[in-house]
């Protein structure tokens, strides 16, 4: 065997004990228990908002897990997701952002197109519990 392919093997088994040993704790027995969630964004206007982004923030702070979001389509709404696409949230108590950011032209930097109060959790005022048994939320109205 000659010793590139030997460094070449080599290399390669470490490669695979780093990325083994860097997914330890991933696991879904890890998870907390989601449950379908969706919802409808409706702009000022009452129609529907395109593109906005939905984040769930919890309010209890005893369970870890990322915060569940989604992002609205053509007709305003949205599957929120915590871990995989659409997998919904954990039951809980939150407070809701919303953020809707594009370019106005190719060459400038994307803005926020919707009311900054509602960018922050502390200033958002929306306020959601979301049950086990709850799939369909109540539309959000941007104000």
């Amino acid at each position: 065997m000659s010793r590139s392919f030997s460094r070449c093997v080599r290399t390669a088994l470490i490669c695979g004990l780093v990325v083994s040993g860097s997914m330890v704790g991933c696991s879904r027995s890890d998870r907390v228990q989601t449950t379908s969630a969706e919802g409808t964004v409706l702009g000022q206007d009452g129609k529907p908002l395109d593109r906005a982004t939905v984040v769930f923030h919890p309010t209890e702070t005893s369970l870890k897990f990322p915060k569940p979001r989604g992002t609205t389509n053509a007709e305003g709404r949205f599957q929120l997701s915590t871990y995989d696409t659409n997998d919904g949230a954990p039951a809980g108590k939150y407070k809701v952002t919303i953020e809707q950011w594009y370019r106005d032209t190719p060459d400038q930097a994307p803005t926020n197109h919707l009311p900054a109060g509602l960018a922050s959790e502390a200033t958002s005022g929306i306020d959601v519990q979301l049950s086990k048994d709850q799939s369909v939320l109540e539309p959000f109205k941007i104000r």
